[in-house]
């Protein structure tokens, strides 16, 4: 009986290691580090003149970043982690919330990413840059939060889920860190953690049945 205590606490251990694993930090829908970067579908200067380039970098490519951008990315991954309602972050996002009648519990940033410019040596200022990217994040779409260059959480006017839920449009006239605002309520729910609920149940059933034949075994032994 002793060994089967034993294996009872060990699988007890191994399956809360497993939920810990896939448990999303603070306000995440899954750890972003894991996040590729959104694809570049269309990238339109409001000024047919500006040459500048668009580059996009996920958070697990943060190091890559001039050192002001990856302060910034490191900041904003803070401050969503170290909160449980994002709305505390910006305003404009409670008032949507509130608006389409979802709990601020429910929101969670499902991914984060850099985007600036480079190349542009027609003027320093622009007016606006109509952005669509292509992502794999955009399931149960609420709303883009933008950091602001004075480290203030934005909410992007206008972003909206395009051709069937896969490309993302926005216009903006400053870049940095953006956050993906996803419902975690809505059916299908995209949290990470329950995609991965058959893996857990399959999981416990397994180590169920093995103990059942540890048990077994032990009390023929003992007879």
């Amino acid at each position: 009986m002793k060994k089967v205590l034993v294996i009872c606490l060990t699988v007890v251990f191994m399956v809360s290691m497993t939920l810990t694993a896939f448990a999303a930090p603070g306000s995440f829908v899954s750890s972003p580090s894991g996040n590729p970067a959104p694809q570049k579908v269309e990238f339109k200067p409001a000024d047919e003149d500006c040459t500048a380039t668009l580059v996009i970098t996920p958070y697990s490519e943060k190091n890559e970043l001039p050192t002001a951008l990856k302060a910034m990315m490191e900041k904003a991954y803070n401050d969503i982690k170290g909160t449980d309602d994002l709305t505390t972050l910006n305003a404009a996002l409670a008032k949507l919330a509130k608006d389409l009648k979802i709990k601020s519990s429910d929101l969670a940033v499902s991914d984060l990413f850099d985007i600036h410019v480079t190349g542009c040596d027609y003027h320093d200022e622009h007016v606006d840059f109509d952005i669509v990217l292509a992502a794999d994040s955009l399931k149960n779409f609420v709303g883009l939060l933008h950091m602001n260059k004075n480290g203030d959480w934005e909410l992007v006017e206008g972003a909206k889920v395009i051709a069937n839920g896969e490309h993302l449009a926005f216009s903006v006239d400053s870049f940095s860190p953006f956050a993906v605002v996803v419902n975690t309520a809505a059916k299908p729910s995209q949290t990470g953690d329950s995609n991965m609920i058959p893996v857990y149940v399959a999981i416990m059933a397994v180590s169920a049945l093995a103990l059942v034949v540890i048990l077994v075994k032990s009390k023929k032994k003992t007879a």
